[in-house]
């Protein structure tokens, strides 16, 4: 839970490697292949699996003896896997990486090579590319759309065309980053309660108000694979789970009342209101209107949580949200408002959340 994890002293090496799973069998051998072959290498190899009953944990432990496996006990999200295996990690810096990522040779090099750079670098993401199309990025650099968002540079991009960031980025999307262990720490990791989906802009916002920053190493390269079942979304035409609204309609929320100023947050109640109400036509469009509301209804259950979760955050902060936020153009999935009619609607509604921000935005705490 946000706040709650404490630092504990080891021994410190160079870099350690935390790999999340659940029920994952089929990705770990890739992924921990490309582990191996890091030069220089890991000095330990973590899995942290949430309770699968894939065989993935008896897989590991029979075909890679070095890895060290922990067994969360159930199912209790990445954020909660990830933190666990930050705390058990012994050296400085942790790489965090998904089951379903694979590394190029030279990727670890690289991304310490960043960070050392930086000093003020609690975090630095690789960027992805996509495993079945290598020539287009997946997930790179990030910003924080004051709606609680993430906007994607290089969305879909071709790799040739993508642009390189010149400083630090807003924030970072959770599938292979490496971290500044005590920070990391510091700050509360992951906040396991939001199970999966913006668990990684919850952090990024907290890190930044915090005055830390975030870095993309665009010559760290991975590739990202198929995601987890019911929730990841690949490719034009694929299907929108209903748990993926649920989580969307509840999680946005959670991190907007856990990590907006309460300055920000009355001045842009009506925008936040108006996306609710986008998404709930949206639900209902894909036919999983009871999954929006079973969000929002899940959000009182919270109440008491996200109180506490914000005093941790809002006392750690000395950047405001007006430095923090933008309101560029909202990152959709390739073919859900591409053309057309729904293209329209989406450049118009672009449109009106950025003068809204352009407006008010100053103003915000």
């Amino acid at each position: 839970m946000v706040g709650e994890l404490r630092i504990h002293r080891y021994a410190r090496a160079v870099t350690s490697a935390v790999v999340t799973n659940w029920n994952g069998r089929q990705y770990l051998a890739e992924c921990l292949d490309s582990l191996r072959l890091q030069q220089p290498g890991f000095e330990e190899i973590l899995l942290v699996d949430n309770h699968s009953d894939d065989g993935s944990r008896e897989f590991v432990e029979r075909h890679y003896p070095e890895v060290r496996v922990l067994d969360t006990g159930y199912n209790a999200g990445p954020g909660y896997a990830r933190n666990m295996g930050v705390q058990a990690a012994g050296c400085e810096r942790v790489l965090l990486i998904d089951n379903d990522v694979v590394m190029k040779p030279d990727c670890l090099a690289s991304l310490n090579t960043t960070m050392s750079a930086h000093p003020g670098a609690v975090a630095v993401q690789a960027r992805s590319v996509c495993a079945d199309d290598p020539a287009t990025v997946h997930y790179d650099a990030t910003d924080i759309h004051y709606l609680g968002l993430l906007v994607l540079h290089n969305w879909f991009q071709p790799l040739a065309e993508a642009t390189m960031p010149s400083e630090s980025v807003g924030g970072l999307v959770a599938l292979c980053f490496l971290v500044d262990r005590d920070r990391y720490l510091n700050s509360g990791g992951f906040n396991a309660d939001l199970f999966i989906l913006f668990e990684d802009t919850d952090l990024a916002w907290r890190l930044r108000m915090a005055g830390h920053e975030i870095y993309l190493d665009p010559g760290a390269v991975v590739l990202h694979g198929g995601g987890t079942k019911n929730i990841s979304m690949r490719g034009p035409g694929a299907a929108y789970p209903a748990r993926r609204i649920f989580l969307h309609s509840r999680n946005r929320w959670l991190v907007l009342m856990t990590c907006m100023h309460w300055r920000s947050l009355l001045l842009l109640a009506p925008a936040q209101l108006a996306y609710g109400c986008v998404q709930f036509v949206f639900a209902c469009v894909r036919l999983h209107p009871l999954a929006w509301l079973h969000g929002k209804l899940s959000l009182l259950f919270y109440l008491p949580r996200v109180w506490k979760w914000r005093q941790l955050a809002q006392a750690a902060r000395c950047v405001p949200d007006r430095k923090l936020l933008l309101a560029g153009p909202l990152t959709l999935n390739p073919g859900l408002a591409d053309s057309g009619l729904a293209g329209r609607m989406k450049a118009a509604m672009n449109l009106g959340f950025s003068c809204y921000f352009r407006l008010l935005g100053r103003f915000c705490g």
